[in-house]
């Protein structure tokens, strides 16, 4: 025995201790082993709540019935419909498992089957050597969560795994290694998390460890942008982590993590921990991705790749969208199994409770991944009612904005609108998957005054309404002097809003329909884009020389593809236009500005007026007088049936500088006023030039993050719902054109 012990150490030190890597896979061992099976069956018998909930929100969704009719494609054809097929055949399969439903089990087949007698050839396409990754891992999940039905034969699954790795599984792995001939960091994050997901399915499936072990390391060290270190590229202080399409929209970050989330609780069922690669990194991108769509603020860092898409700013597009459906897995795995703080991680998941299905993964996570009821309640109590609502009268609209409340526990608002103070109200607005505490209503007769109410919603109800605010919209009458032309049909100016245009589109791209006046010398010209209808084809800002010949003009514009990409024009004279690349992903609103200086002009991009992002600068050679305003061109493509073109511009101004940052507010108080709520005073500087005010807070030492964007003539804020005002800290500062002011003393 002394020499045995010897050897067995040994053996260990030079590596030749059993594999753990090596070892059979756990079967169910998907999304869901055979104890959170046994779990869900379990509690939804016994109808305990939250998977009660859960259950029946699956029972009503369509792809959970068992008639569903599969469209299997000898290519896939469209990864939108295949899957809605492999959807259908895990929620089937899941209603097997838990209810133990023949006709489930045989629909769940059915789909399987079809796309295994069906497809013969490598999927191919314009977007399927890369997205068609998402419907062939959801193929490869369903089938791994069937493969205990004893309706389901040996020789049909065999058929299907000869699909997954003959025909599948190539087109993932290859984009994964080629990236469809492009750089490595051209794909977003998205693309890659989903090839990553569905090899590792593979793997589970077809019992195959090597390309399990190629998703898994993939995830720790690949090139492309689904790695988790190129996923989440910037960490912060107190857990946050920047998304890699942050700054592109919203919605592409949730499906990329959605994704990835999915591909971690495979892995975890397999004995790999994912989730805690790289200090938790997956959390760091979840919770900061949670806090800005609750409706906080976060910081960011400038983000570009190799096709200059150059994200100046956090993107507004789909901000406060839940449509997300794997906050409660996330939540499960960190906070309740791990111990892990993410807090904003536990309210989002707080608001989708009972959690539905989405699109590009299954969700139903309250159902699926709940692992005790005292720690994920269903909500009991309704939200506070909307303080602080204000109203912003425009060119045939009126927008209306209010702060959150500390809660942070709406999940959509109700607005109501009357033509008398004393109502009756008719609501015009209701959401019910959107924290945005704005709406702008452009169903309005201009000169008719309007009074309005908000109400918050969540799952436990809706609050009172808010107290009545008025707003009269504005019609649009002719151009300012020294304005035009104004003969263009739909021509229209007011001075509400900042002074707003609403410009005709015609011509093509720089050729376009120029609302203009003279300017002398250096100015700045500024205007935030607000809404274009019809065929734009670009819509900006211009300098064009009014003089005779070839055009020779400078323009800063939104157009190209989607019409999101923003680029600054250089015309001198011979015809030609360099080109300057801003933010491919610009989206409406959005604040332009053109700066003349001495011999050269500068364009400049901003998401919110405040801040500002340089986009490029020319040295065009312009008269001393040119003019300067706002452009709208035509797509060139023939007139259809729907609205013109037109371009709807506010807070357009011409000054001769940039305006400097106003002072900054004083004498800023604190007072706890119970039932949790601290009210904040504070005196704004005389004669100020602010056009608003920022309110930041901070918990117990962690940094300072936004929580309201008030109006510039406001002193008071609320700050409702808190849980807890011990620890709390506040400072405000005010903002304009030209940045913000210095911040206000710290409270308290």
């Amino acid at each position: 025995m002394k020499r045995v012990l010897p050897f067995l150490i040994l053996l260990l030190l030079a590596g030749l201790a059993p594999d753990v890597s090596a070892q059979a896979f756990v079967h169910p061992g998907g999304l869901h082993t055979q104890a959170d099976l046994d779990r869900m069956k379990t509690k939804v018998s016994a109808g305990e709540h939250p998977w009660i909930d859960g259950w029946n929100a699956l029972l009503r969704e369509s792809k959970a019935q068992s008639d569903y009719q599969p469209l299997a494609q000898r290519h896939m054809s469209s990864r939108q419909r295949a899957q809605n097929d492999a959807v259908a055949a895990y929620l089937n399969a899941l209603r097997w498992q838990i209810n133990g439903d023949p006709a489930n089990a045989e629909c769940a087949v059915r789909i399987l089957n079809s796309w295994a007698d069906t497809v013969k050839e490598v999927p191919h396409g314009s977007d399927q050597p890369g997205l068609g990754g998402i419907s062939i891992g959801s193929f490869a999940l369903a089938a791994e969560l069937l493969r205990t039905c004893p309706k389901w034969s040996a020789a049909d699954q065999a058929r299907f795994k000869r699909m997954l790795t003959d025909y599948f599984y190539p087109v993932c792995h290859d984009f994964l290694t080629r990236h469809n001939g492009a750089n490595d960091d051209n794909h977003w994050a998205n693309w890659d998390a989903c090839n990553m997901r569905a090899v590792l399915a593979i793997g589970v499936f077809c019992d195959d460890r090597a390309k399990f072990n190629e998703a898994v390391a993939y995830f720790k060290d690949g090139r492309g942008m689904g790695a988790i270190g190129n996923a989440v590229p910037f960490r912060y202080p107190d857990g946050l982590g920047q998304w890699q399409e942050s700054g592109r929209d919203q919605a592409h970050v949730m499906g990329g993590m959605g994704l990835l989330s999915e591909m971690c609780q495979v892995a975890w069922n397999q004995g790999i921990d994912l989730f805690g690669c790289d200090q938790n990194r997956l959390l760091a991108g979840a919770e900061y991705t949670a806090q800005y769509n609750l409706w906080k603020g976060v910081p960011y860092t400038f983000y570009s790749n190799s096709s200059e898409a150059k994200q100046y700013y956090i993107s507004q597009n789909y901000h406060g969208r839940l449509a997300a459906s794997h906050f409660e897995l996330l939540y499960n795995h960190y906070v309740v199994l791990k111990g892990l703080k993410a807090p904003h991680v536990r309210l989002f998941a707080e608001l989708r409770r009972p959690e539905p299905g989405e699109v590009d993964i299954f969700g139903f996570g309250t159902l699926t991944y709940t692992l005790n009821s005292s720690a994920s309640p269903m909500r009991a109590t309704p939200p506070l009612t909307p303080r602080g609502v204000t109203t912003s009268a425009g060119l045939g609209r009126v927008s209306l904005q209010w702060p959150p409340s500390g809660a942070y526990n709406v999940h959509g608002y109700e607005v109501s609108r009357a033509t008398a103070k004393a109502g009756p109200y008719t609501s015009i607005s209701s959401t019910n998957r959107w924290t945005t505490p704005s709406y702008v209503d452009a169903d309005v007769e201009p000169g008719k005054t309007y009074y309005y109410t908000v109400a918050a919603l969540n799952n436990a109800g809706q609050s009172a309404s808010s107290a009545p605010v008025e707003a009269t919209p504005a019609a649009g009458g002719p151009l300012p002097s020294g304005w035009g032309p104004g003969s263009v049909k739909g021509t229209a100016y007011t001075n509400a809003s900042g002074h707003s245009f609403s410009v005709p589109g015609t011509g093509q791209d720089l050729d376009g329909n120029l609302i203009a006046m003279p300017v002398e010398g250096d100015f700045v010209l500024t205007a935030r884009l607000v809404e274009r209808k019809g065929p734009v084809g670009l819509m900006g800002l211009m300098m064009r020389d009014r003089g005779p010949g070839k055009p020779r003009d400078l323009a800063m514009t939104l157009g190209g593809v989607g019409g999101r990409q923003a680029r600054f024009h250089a015309r001198a004279g011979d015809g030609k236009a360099d080109v300057q690349r801003g933010d491919d992903y610009t989206w409406l609103p959005v604040w332009f500005r053109l700066q003349r200086a001495g011999g050269s002009v500068a364009a400049f991009q901003s998401s919110d007026g405040i801040e500002w992002f340089i986009v490029g600068k020319s040295t065009v050679v312009l008269p001393r007088i040119v003019q300067a305003g706002l452009l709208v061109s035509a797509d060139g493509k023939p007139p259809g049936k729907g609205d013109p073109a037109q371009g709807l511009f506010d807070n357009v101004t011409i000054h001769r500088a940039v305006p400097l940052p106003p002072a900054p507010p004083a004498s800023l108080t604190a007072t706890d006023l119970g039932e949790g709520v601290v009210r904040l005073d504070w005196a704004n500087a005389s004669n100020s030039t602010q056009a608003g005010m920022k309110i930041e807070s901070s918990a117990e030492g962690a940094p300072f993050y936004e929580i309201a964007d008030l109006a510039a003539d406001v002193t008071r804020f609320e700050n409702t719902g808190l849980k807890k005002t011990a620890g709390l800290r506040y400072r405000v500062r005010a903002y304009n054109r030209g940045g913000y002011s210095p911040y206000s003393n710290p409270v308290p």
